[in-house]
């Protein structure tokens, strides 16, 4: 995926889960953009891959691209590293923002499960890359499939900011549903407070 299929897809199914936490501010949207940007640091063409080049340089030669930052262990890791600095640099404030990168990064992963390609979740214990979309519901990367995810993300996105803006957002998803995933969101939330 490209990176703005991918910010569009993650915001698309972040912003529910911001309101249903009050959580929807502009730096948790950015924070979770970022991490939905996150695991191509290691592709030298990408978005962040460009502006970093030093880093996204050496993770692509040491693990190459879908390497390690497409991973649970790279997920892990980066995980840890984020806390850390948010630890040490940030105020206790927005102590949230680790669970925002955390969510667009691993969004980020699904995302690219439904890529032929698929992502190599295991690695490096498995070098073979596992896609959520079998035959059928898979995308090519800059592909008319692309695209067309593109265009309901986008449509999805911009029903979800009008709902915002009437104050409905929170009607989006079931009350079941929505009573569940901010149960699960907030006690994820303590567990990476607690640390």
């Amino acid at each position: 995926m490209q990176a703005k299929t991918h910010i569009t897809t993650t915001l698309a199914l972040g912003l529910p889960l911001m309101s249903l936490t009050n959580e929807l501010t502009l730096i948790n949207v950015g924070v979770l953009a970022v991490g939905s940007l996150l695991p191509d640091i290691d592709h030298p063409s990408s978005y962040l891959g460009k502006r970093h080049k030093m880093v996204s340089g050496v993770t692509n030669k040491a693990f190459g691209h879908r390497g390690i930052t497409h991973s649970l262990l790279g997920f892990i890791l980066i995980g840890i590293i984020v806390k850390f600095i948010q630890k040490q640099y940030l105020t206790d404030r927005i102590e949230d923002i680790v669970f925002w990168l955390m969510l667009g990064y691993l969004l980020h992963l699904l995302e690219d499960s439904f890529s032929q390609r698929g992502v190599k979740w295991l690695y490096p214990f498995t070098k073979s890359g596992s896609s959520f979309g079998g035959k059928f519901a898979f995308y090519k990367t800059g592909q008319l499939s692309e695209y067309l995810v593109m265009g309901f993300m986008l449509c999805l996105l911009l029903m979800e900011v009008r709902l915002f803006w009437l104050g409905n957002l929170n009607r989006l998803l079931p009350g079941v549903v929505a009573d569940i995933l901010k149960t699960l969101i907030l006690k994820v939330q303590d567990i990476l407070n607690s640390y």
